[in-house]
């Protein structure tokens, strides 16, 4: 099975080939879609479940694309993990292969209380979906027309943090974005209505 060079192997299986990654600021996974047959792709995932304690676990695992660049991921504490599988239909070229991803489960959840949430997206109009998620988080009102100067403060305070932006660059089209809303992001819009720099 050969992959097409926008993809990257999982070294030490087999037949196992990453088309997305991405990892938090701290080089541990955030998520993780790859495909291969059944018996390497059970194989990686019980070795991360065991992790580092175990003889056959792992706690980290390498990323290596057709031009030999490596990229290291770390799995952290698994209990975070979730996984989702699915099956290519078997009339492809390469006979039985599975699509399996690993993600956090923060990345499924909105977090009311602390106002956190986040957006993925392959492609689209991702800044509309931020902004979706600001609103819904935010505990005032926002009007649409103040989207563009809200969303460049968002971005200049790290109320907005997309991965994949510093030392470990995302892997794929997958892109995450974080929204994470504080009192001084309430303050900063109760002050810009004030002095009349929010209007509608």
């Amino acid at each position: 099975m050969q992959p097409p060079c926008s993809l990257y192997r999982i070294e030490g299986y087999a037949d196992l080939w990453v088309d997305a990654c991405l990892r938090n600021d701290e080089g541990e996974l955030m998520f993780l879609s790859f495909y291969g047959r059944d018996a390497s792709a059970m194989q990686f995932i019980a070795a991360a479940e065991l992790g580092h304690k175990a003889d056959a676990g792992i706690s980290r695992f390498t990323l290596v694309n057709a031009a030999g660049q490596r990229q290291l991921v770390d799995l952290g504490s698994t209990d975070r993990l979730a996984k989702f599988s699915g099956r290519l239909p078997r009339q492809n070229l390469f006979g039985p292969i599975s699509h399996l991803w690993l993600y956090d489960k923060r990345l499924r959840c909105l977090d009311k209380a602390n106002r956190i949430g986040w957006v993925l997206a392959a492609g689209g109009d991702i800044e509309a979906r931020v902004w979706g998620l600001v609103k819904e988080l935010a505990p005032i009102a926002l009007l649409d027309a103040w989207q563009r100067p809200l969303l460049d403060w968002c971005s200049d305070k790290g109320a907005v943090h997309e991965l994949g932006q510093g030392l470990y660059p995302r892997i794929g089209n997958l892109r995450a974005l974080r929204v994470s809303i504080t009192d001084h992001f309430i303050r900063h819009v109760s002050a810009g209505v004030r002095e009349r720099q929010l209007v509608a």
